[in-house]
């Protein structure tokens, strides 16, 4: 049976840089995957992703994101890849919604350059972008995009350059837990290491027989605008984009908000991205229905027509990603449940941004060096767990 130090299962967001990670150190690594990364069957496709520091979901990301941002740049310089693009980052909403709140929270506690920004200063900057008067916007100046197919693709060639082994198309069945090691049974063998990573996105629960709830994959229908080039909505000159607005005719729940976002066209000819953030349903990983509702086509249609009303006649396509949420919204990361050689992650639907740093924390908590970063928000140990494993 082949060994290897550690092993990891699923190669997107975390698994890939991970798997960098751990082999630029020396260590003999093995990388498994059922497709062959990157692919459009998980969390990391979709061209774009937005990256920030002054962080919403909590000031406890923002050293995790500066850090990531360092190791973003740190990658392009080893790859050649130019993989991290600055543009200013608009967070808009009511001045008491969390998103906003928690936005001037992070950029006055770091000292991160920001500007604040009634609705009407949004509309004159940008005319595309229509908030209501009772909103305002906190401006990242120094935020970014990445992209992430490209971004997987070098993290698993820098990967493979280090040494590492990539086994792809092959589908984990299980993992049985021994004295001091672990196997990994595929559809086409086993494999031992001493310690391994299940970072295999919506499929996480099941390889870790979490109980209900702990991680529930999420649909995303992703929206993609034909936008014309003289409009303004390119990279360079239109802002990513992400708002958190009252739900309308609920009384009942005065605080309750939906979230959506649009991302630039990234160059001439390119479509502009919008998607909701929240209000997501269930799905089944294995068999996620990936055609978009005309309901969901309607949705995403009204919130056009409100906020960014000059793309509402644009020419629309979609598609399907996965979250994998959270009961509170934040990272999963740390040692499997009932484990003590399974390491788990999953990413609630917002980690792209961190994959350079998570890539570091879980390579230290694999090798038994503390972190830099205080993770105990992630901990896998503040939800309730069966702990079923199998035994060796």
């Amino acid at each position: 049976m082949p060994a290897y130090d550690f092993i990891i299962v699923g190669l997107g967001t975390s698994g890939s840089a991970t798997c960098m990670t751990l082999a630029r150190r020396g260590f003999n690594v093995l990388g498994i995957d059922t497709y062959s990364p990157p692919h459009t069957q998980g969390s990391h496709h979709g061209a774009t992703r937005s990256v920030r520091r002054a962080y919403l979901e909590g000031t406890s990301y923002v050293p995790m994101a500066q850090k990531s941002w360092e190791l973003w740049r740190k990658l392009e310089k080893d790859s050649g890849q130019k993989l991290l693009v600055h543009t200013g980052n608009l967070t808009i909403g009511p001045p008491e919604s969390p998103a906003v709140s928690g936005f001037f929270a992070s950029a006055q506690s770091y000292h991160i350059p920001h500007e604040y920004l009634t609705a009407a200063d949004v509309r004159k900057r940008w005319p595309q972008l229509v908030p209501p008067d009772t909103c305002v916007a906190g401006l990242e100046k120094e935020a970014g995009i990445v992209f992430p197919e490209l971004s997987v693709g070098t993290f698993l060639a820098e990967a493979e350059k280090a040494g590492a082994r990539l086994a792809v198309g092959e589908r984990v069945v299980n993992w049985t837990e021994g004295f001091g090691n672990v196997t990994v049974h595929t559809t086409s063998g086993s494999y031992e290491a001493g310690r391994v990573l299940i970072s295999a996105g919506a499929w996480t629960s099941r390889l870790l027989l979490l109980p209900d709830k702990v991680l529930t994959p999420k649909r995303v229908p992703v929206h993609w605008l034909e936008v014309p080039d003289d409009k303004g909505l390119q990279l360079g000159q239109y802002p990513v984009n992400f708002w958190q607005v009252p739900v309308e005719k609920s009384p009942e729940s005065p605080h309750t908000y939906t979230e959506f976002y649009s991302l630039p066209a990234v160059s001439p000819g390119a479509a502009l991205k919008v998607a909701f953030h929240n209000g997501l349903e269930d799905c089944d990983p294995a068999q996620p229905d990936r055609d978009v509702s005309p309901a969901e086509f309607e949705a995403i249609k009204t919130v056009i027509s409100r906020y960014l009303p000059d793309l509402q006649f644009a020419p629309i396509c979609s598609e399907v990603c996965m979250y994998t949420m959270t009961a509170d919204g934040h990272f999963y990361l740390g040692l499997a449940p009932g484990s003590h050689h399974v390491f788990t992650v999953a990413l609630a639907g917002h980690g792209f941004k961190f994959a350079p740093v998570l890539g570091e924390i879980l390579a230290d908590l694999m090798t038994d060096i503390p972190p830099e970063f205080d993770i105990g928000l992630f901990s896998p140990k503040r939800f309730p767990s069966n702990g079923q494993v199998d035994a060796g």
